[in-house]
């Protein structure tokens, strides 16, 4: 085995450790043995000499999956935190870590241990997304991390997205020495949540993941260099050579059911299996893994799988990124590693189960409220009806009335490009979309603050000229100075509308997505869909008005572009006592008193705009 170790130069900085956001249970812990005390300051650079070693895990093919540890010199064996990815952190770049953390565990005596997954970066082997065998070179890593001279045996799992996956999986082999994992920005359905929501293929976001996942391991290539290295130039270079785009895979495999394997490759096929403690962090404006999570609190999605008995999650307004320095996750993350990896008693296990961070605000991160739950919350399914002049009302359509048509596919509105700039969104959310495009419905002003959680469904009737359609569903909230707020999107290829009965529910349609289940509309003939807009937290105020805006996709997910059904069509949304059309929200019963809304454009991935259409007369009282 090659192995070296260095001493490196302190790290560039402690950051945001430890900030008082969080609500009971995430109390101070004791400080390690022999463990050098904390900085006065956050932003102190750490003043200890790190050290560093590399070297390559032999997993039992005979694959060598490149490492990189980082320790404080003269620790005694402690605790590890692993982080398990397709990018770097076998290199030590760490892509998608949270650096506050990696440096307050440090300071506390533990090991950092970044390994790249077999066929990225410096480790060996073919890559292949999320192929169950990369589950399996991740338990032997952990069992290998237990028995090292620098390892006390207790492993835990850190990172968000691509390592924020892999905790899932591997965590789903039961590695005796894994004690806690902690994935934050997740999926959960490896089709349904990312890879082609609501049937359409996401390939932008595909092809994305393609540079993501290939650019970072190049820049561990000049220490490999310093360190005569040639095996880890090597394997790189053979990694780059035998690469296959995950866009391909989803090219080459349209539906659920086809040869990639798309459920073998989702979390959700082993999450039943993960028996240690779970913390995670999620947004709902995600703009690369998204919200839905496999429905994350709903039946069937991940924390129901798991069962809050042993998990915890926060979930926030926001883009993908802002885990990274979150502050509330980074002070939750070090609580839930001491309290699981160290036993120490500061009163993790009484934190809420639940934690929804509401009006996060883009620029400060602070939230403008906290709830919590310790039980599953249960929104109370609540339909709005669709009706001629653009009106959304809680009575069902009673008469005939026109139907609302729109020309497929004309452009329509991004809202999370990858940059996380607020004043780029905003610029974005702004652009025209073209009236013809779209069809658009709201509710009269609110009589009362109207409190939204979770999944929505649109139960929709609709007729087209084509023989299939991709359908695009926004929720915005108007308020009453005119300006438009972003909440939340969902998408439906018209083709794969078939349901899972036994999964879906009055807010969240869960369809088949299976090859035999696909149907083509009869071109001018009504058909019944439902569209699930994916998850999210969103509080109304009275005065402001609900709306819903159906199009066609700009993109799904990511919102850099779909593989669109091609065919333009004029698509016919009914509305009449024979065909209801109608949105189902859930609604929270919430008498609290909260702070005023946040300004316009200040929420965190929620852009702004004015309002695109009138809001209708009178007034109206929801979920009542």
């Amino acid at each position: 085995m090659h192995r070296s170790t260095s001493p490196t130069t302190p790290l560039l900085r402690a950051g945001l450790l430890l900030i008082a956001l969080c609500t009971a249970g995430c109390g101070t812990s004791d400080p390690a043995p022999n463990a050098e005390p904390e900085a006065d300051s956050a932003q102190e650079a750490l003043d200890e000499r790190v050290l560093t070693e590399t070297g390559y895990i032999a997993v039992s093919d005979g694959t060598r999956l490149r490492y990189h540890m980082q320790r404080l010199e003269g620790a005694p064996p402690g605790p590890v935190v692993m982080q398990y990815d397709g990018y770097d952190a076998g290199t030590g770049g760490y892509f998608s870590d949270i650096p506050e953390v990696k440096a307050a565990l440090m300071r506390k005596g533990y090991s950092i241990l970044g390994v790249s997954v077999r066929g990225t970066g410096c480790s060996s082997g073919g890559f292949d997304l999320f192929d169950p065998q990369r589950a399996i070179d991740g338990a032997e890593a952990v069992e290998w991390a237990a028995v090292q001279p620098w390892s006390d045996g207790n492993i835990g799992m850190i990172g968000y997205s691509y390592p924020g996956i892999m905790q899932l999986f591997v965590a789903g082999q039961k590695p005796p020495h894994l004690k806690a994992i902690a994935p934050a920005n997740v999926i959960f359905d490896l089709y349904r949540d990312v890879g082609a929501p609501g049937g359409i293929l996401n390939g932008a976001f595909t092809a994305l993941f393609t540079v993501q996942q290939q650019a970072p391991g190049a820049l561990g290539l000049p220490d490999a260099i310093a360190q005569a290295d040639p095996e880890c130039i090597t394997n790189y270079l053979a990694n780059r050579l035998a690469y296959q785009s995950f866009i391909v895979d989803g090219i080459q495999s349209p539906h659920i059911d086809g040869t990639f394997g798309w459920m073998e490759r989702s979390p959700a096929a082993t999450a039943a299996q993960i028996d240690v403690p779970v913390l995670t962090i999620n947004f709902w404006q995600d703009e690369q893994t998204g919200s839905r999570i496999g429905g994350l609190l709903e039946p069937g999605g991940l924390l129901n799988v798991l069962g809050l008995e042993q998990s915890w999650t926060v979930m926030s307004n926001g883009n993908h990124d802002l885990t990274w320095g979150h502050p509330l996750y980074a002070e939750m993350l070090v609580s839930f590693y001491e309290h699981y990896l160290r036993g120490v008693d500061n009163g993790w296990p009484t934190t809420p189960r639940v934690q929804i961070l509401h009006e996060l605000d883009a620029s400060t991160l602070q939230p403008n409220w906290i709830t919590t739950f310790d039980e599953f919350p249960e929104p109370r399914p609540t339909a709005l009806y669709l009706h001629a002049n653009g009106h959304l009302a809680n009575d069902a359509p009673s008469t005939l009335e026109a139907s609302d048509s729109y020309i497929y596919p004309l452009p329509s509105t991004a809202t999370n490009p990858l940059p996380d700039s607020v004043d780029i969104l905003d610029q974005l959310w702004r652009l025209p979309a073209p009236d013809q495009g779209r069809v658009v419905f709201t509710t009269p002003v609110l009589q009362e603050d109207l409190q939204l959680l979770g999944s929505a469904s649109l139960d929709l009737w609709l007729a087209s000229t084509a023989q299939d359609t991709d359908i695009q569903a926004t929720l915005t909230e108007v308020r009453p100075d005119g300006q438009e707020v972003y909440v939340a999107r969902g998408w439906l290829r018209a083709s794969k509308r078939a349901l899972d009965a036994s999964r879906s529910t009055p807010t969240r349609p869960f369809q088949q997505h299976t090859e035999d289940s696909v149907a083509m509309l009869t071109p001018g003939e009504p058909s019944f869909m439902r569209l699930e807009i994916f998850p999210f937290a969103h509080r109304f105020r009275a005065g402001s008005a609900l709306r819903l805006i159906i199009d066609g996709p700009v993109a799904t997910t990511g919102d850099w572009g779909a593989f669109l059904n091609p065919t333009p069509s004029i698509n016919r949304v009914l509305h009449d006592l024979a065909h209801p059309s109608r949105l189902v929200i859930g609604v929270m019963d919430d008498d609290e008193p909260r702070p005023e809304a946040r300004a316009c454009g200040a929420l965190a991935n929620q852009p702004c705009r004015s309002s695109i259409a009138h809001v209708p007369s009178g007034s109206i009282a929801i979920g009542n």
